[in-house]
C-alpha cells in the first residue's frame, strides 16, 4: 500500500512539496516597493502577530497551559518590543527629515 506520509500529530502531509504551480503562501513584496511601504507592511504583520499571540496565551491560560502560556508570553513580549523598535526608527527618520 502506498500511504501517504504523516506529521508528528498523525495528519497526512499534502503533497504541496511535488507540486508544479507556484505557491499561494508567497508573502514577499514586488520589488518596485518602497522602504516606507515594507516597513509599513512589516508594521502591520508585526501587528496580527501580537494580536494572534496575545489570543494564544490567553486560551493557554485558561486552559491551564503554564508551559506554553509561558512560551506565547515570551513570544508577545518579543513582538511588543519589535513594533516599538519599528516605530521609534521610523519617529527617528521622520524627525531627520
Amino acid at each position: 500500500m502506498n500511504q501517504s506520509p504523516r506529521n508528528s500529530f498523525g495528519r497526512r502531509l499534502s503533497d504541496a512539496r511535488t507540486s508544479t504551480s507556484p505557491s499561494t503562501a508567497d508573502t514577499s513584496l514586488p520589488a518596485e516597493v518602497t522602504d516606507q511601504e515594507k516597513t509599513k507592511a512589516r508594521a502591520e504583520a508585526l501587528g496580527f502577530i501580537i494580536c494572534r499571540l496575545d489570543e494564544l496565551r490567553q486560551m493557554a491560560a485558561s486552559h491551564g497551559l503554564q508551559t506554553l502560556g509561558c512560551l506565547l508570553d515570551v513570544a508577545f513580549t518579543e513582538s511588543c518590543d519589535a513594533i516599538r523598535r519599528e516605530r521609534s526608527c521610523a519617529q527617528a527618520e521622520e524627525s531627520t527629515r
